[in-house]
């Protein structure tokens, strides 16, 4: 999750100062404290009340209608849609205030500029989006798009040399092989097994080009069983054997291919 902080504002608006339709290049929460009213957003109509707020996406034409004096927190934000990709809509925050609550942090940290205000607002907007994620309207919208499989690509980024039971990865995320084995694809582009040859041939790559090791010892280390096998897997991704690379690193093509069945 990467979340980071453009703007944050509060006001105490009357019921004729009502914002015209307008969009912001980042995302932006919209939270109603008080009031009552309804807010287009992408072209839907959505009500409002007090304890709700507003999720709207970049780049989408937003407006709003007070129907009396409406006392509105809104901050403008980037965020990467992980866990879950959060849809335009109106929302009601959880029976204790999580998101009120997070949002008054967020304010007297902005006001108090202590050292390292700005990192502290961005930590406590990630603990927000989480808190956003909750939300049972959010969270049961994204169920499937909740993406476990992130877990399983870090381990492998850790992991990639070493040899991996990729069924119990699988378990500990959650999922069938099956169903694994399609979710990191859609995710990376790539199987499990050969993302792991991804990061291994990368790796050797890096090694050929940097170091004076041995190609035995460079299989080695990038996790192949044998020299042998790493030679045949180099050279079905890139065309050519180690040595040849090593000798003119200019006849690698621009990108190895990994063939998917």
């Amino acid at each position: 999750m990467n979340f980071s902080l453009n703007f944050l504002q509060f006001y105490y608006l009357s019921m004729a100062a009502s914002p015209d339709i307008h969009k912001h290049g980042c995302f932006e929460l919209v939270y109603y404290k008080r009031g009552s009213g309804h807010t287009h957003i992408g072209g839907k109509r959505y009500e409002y009340q007090p304890n709700t707020f507003a999720i709207i996406r970049p780049n989408t034409p937003h407006d709003e209608k007070h129907d009396e004096d409406t006392e509105v927190f809104f901050i403008g934000f980037e965020y990467d849609d992980i866990p879950i990709a959060l849809s335009n809509g109106v929302y009601t925050d959880g029976d204790q205030g999580q998101i009120w609550s997070l949002l008054q942090t967020m304010r007297k940290e902005f006001l108090e500029k202590r050292s390292f205000h700005s990192l502290q607002l961005n930590l406590i907007g990630g603990q927000l989006m989480i808190e956003v994620c909750r939300i049972p309207q959010i969270h049961s919208g994204n169920s499937e798009r909740e993406d476990r499989i992130i877990y399983a690509i870090n381990f492998l980024k850790e992991n990639y040399t070493q040899s991996v039971q990729l069924q119990h990865l699988a378990e500990l995320s959650g999922y069938s092989f099956d169903r694994f084995r399609h979710a990191f694809k859609e995710r990376t582009g790539l199987s499990p097994m050969n993302y792991i040859m991804m990061k291994r041939i990368e790796r050797s790559i890096e090694l050929l080009s940097c170091t004076r090791m041995k190609i035995s010892a460079i299989a080695v280390e990038c996790g192949f069983a044998t020299p042998s096998q790493f030679s045949s897997i180099f050279k079905k991704c890139t065309g050519i054997m180690p040595k040849e690379f090593r000798e003119n690193p200019s006849s690698l093509p621009a990108k190895p291919v990994f063939a998917e069945d």
